[in-house]
């Protein structure tokens, strides 16, 4: 590769430009060290590939989320959040996940940004809600809490699914997509009005990891100005799209990342009896479940899903309020309450 490079430039400025090829490797060499885990970025049709995460969670132990005594949080590796289903996307093992290669380079239908960071619209950092949400007086540290959460929406069915989380007085966190935010404005505002909590899943749902820090930005403060453009507070919590961090969406993204301790793989099964069968098997105090509103099945499941985690005495909560007492750090990621702050029933 460098010889063609080099036969661009008079024989005078050969040596000058051999020099900077090689810095350009080296950087681009560290940049692939970094790593990250899970993930894929979006084709060039637009439409989202299946999430692919890793099965291991903060305490290093792979399979069933139903790992007891996980401290839910981590801030130094790249291992994703624990799956409830205990596997990976059948199409990309783990160790292809941990190993994958970062070119530095936006993937399809991304900005075209330096590979330099970009000041953030706004202050960074994790600030509790403004107006507090549904259920916010509750002491999680004694009362039996989870947090429902939904990404990508809203969809065709979020308003169904504001209906029985109003009816059912329970509050749940959305993590909304910033292109969808564009398309169902009303539909954010009506979240947040309704006492639930909004938070950030980047512009279009690219795998982070692979981008550089300046596109890396972008994704988060785009999708954080589309949300805000809705009339409700600007977002402070972020989940990263496949649960995909590295060292330098860490550094660079500016707020704390929400991942998940139960998964019932809905967009995998779009079965609401195994869906509400996989989250109410995986509950316990503490736990944060990821679901995604914009599967039809998945609002299927969810008046079975309260209705049987109810009957066993549990408090749905927001994240924010689920995680209350515990100081939210940037670039660190949280799994679910930290065992030492829950009560254990």
């Amino acid at each position: 590769m460098i010889r063609p490079l080099l036969s661009r430039f008079p024989a005078r400025k050969q040596a000058l430009a051999a020099v900077a090829v090689l810095g350009a490797v080296g950087i681009a060499a560290t940049a692939c060290a970094g790593g990250g885990s899970g993930g894929r970025s979006a084709t060039a049709s637009g439409t989202r590939p299946a999430p692919t995460r890793t099965s291991s969670g903060p305490d290093g132990q792979n399979g069933s989320s139903g790992s007891p005594g996980s401290s839910g949080t981590t801030s130094t590796d790249s291992t994703g959040p624990s799956s409830a289903g205990g596997s990976t996307s059948p199409s990309q093992p783990q160790s292809q996940l941990q190993s994958q290669s970062h070119s530095g380079g936006s993937s399809s239908g991304g900005p075209s940004t330096p590979n330099t960071p970009i000041a953030p619209s706004t202050t960074p950092g994790y600030r509790p809600p403004a107006t507090p949400r549904t259920n916010a007086n509750v002491d999680c540290s004694a009362a039996k809490c989870i947090a429902l959460t939904f990404d990508d929406g809203p969809g065709p069915d979020t308003g169904r699914l504001l209906d029985l989380l109003k009816a059912q007085n329970v509050p749940a966190t959305f993590f909304v997509l910033g292109d969808q935010a564009v398309k169902y404005p009303t539909v954010v505002n009506r979240e947040y009005a309704e006492g639930n909590e909004v938070g950030n899943h980047t512009w279009d749902h690219k795998d982070l990891s692979t981008l550089p820090a300046a596109a890396v930005q972008e994704e988060i403060n785009r999708a954080a100005d589309a949300i805000t453009a809705t009339g409700i507070p600007r977002p402070t919590l972020v989940r990263p799209p496949y649960g995909a961090v590295n060292d330098t969406v860490r550094t660079v993204a500016g707020f704390p990342f929400i991942m998940w301790r139960v998964d019932p793989e809905d967009w995998k099964y779009p079965d609401p009896t195994r869906v509400a069968d996989q989250i109410v098997g995986h509950a316990k105090p503490g736990r944060i479940v990821l679901s995604h509103d914009t599967h039809k099945t998945t609002v299927d499941a969810m008046p079975a899903v309260i209705q049987r985690l109810k009957q066993q005495g549990y408090t749905f909560v927001t994240v924010s309020t689920l995680m209350k007492g515990t100081a939210l750090q940037n670039g660190q990621s949280y799994f679910n309450r930290p065992a030492a702050t829950t009560t254990q029933h």
